[in-house]
């Protein structure tokens, strides 16, 4: 009987420890992401913001047809998050230094901006511009920004 015990308690406490993922990313409650596009001639902005815990989606057209301002906000799964998180290297990011103003001749700038240890940085790029060390990331983000802006 004391065998018996001995197996299930070493057997138990190993099948605890193989279940644990080396690989899980951490939370990483201080990092934050801004993604979006702002622009000029009453086209307005649209963004999203992404932490740990949730989405929030915001667009406001200042005039013409569309005039208005829309907020809503999701919880965010472990699984996007991972997925955006694993993205991101942000020292390589904070390197990056793109600071576009198509906006100010009517234009749309697209914006990426990370804070994480309440530090940020931002960049300003054309829409066509290809950033590969952001690349993936900007897939990622726009998928969601849609979902958000489709989001009933």
């Amino acid at each position: 009987m004391k065998n018996l015990l001995r197996t299930f308690i070493i057997i138990f406490t190993f099948s605890i420890l193989i279940s644990c993922d080396e690989n899980e990313i951490e939370l990483k409650e201080d990092f934050k992401i801004e993604y979006g596009s702002v622009c000029g001639w009453c086209a307005g902005e649209e963004f999203i913001t992404v932490t740990s815990s949730q989405i929030e989606y915001y667009r406001n057209i200042p005039c013409g047809d569309n005039k208005g301002t829309t907020q809503k906000s999701r919880k965010i799964s472990a699984s996007e998050w991972n997925e955006i998180i694993s993205s991101v290297d942000y020292s390589k990011f904070k390197k990056l230094e793109y600071n576009t103003c198509n906006v100010c001749a009517d234009g749309c700038d697209e914006i990426i901006r990370i804070t994480e240890n309440n530090n940020d940085h931002e960049i300003r790029y054309s829409v066509s511009d290809e950033i590969e060390e952001v690349k993936k990331t900007r897939q990622i983000l726009s998928a969601l920004l849609e979902n958000m802006r489709e989001k009933r």
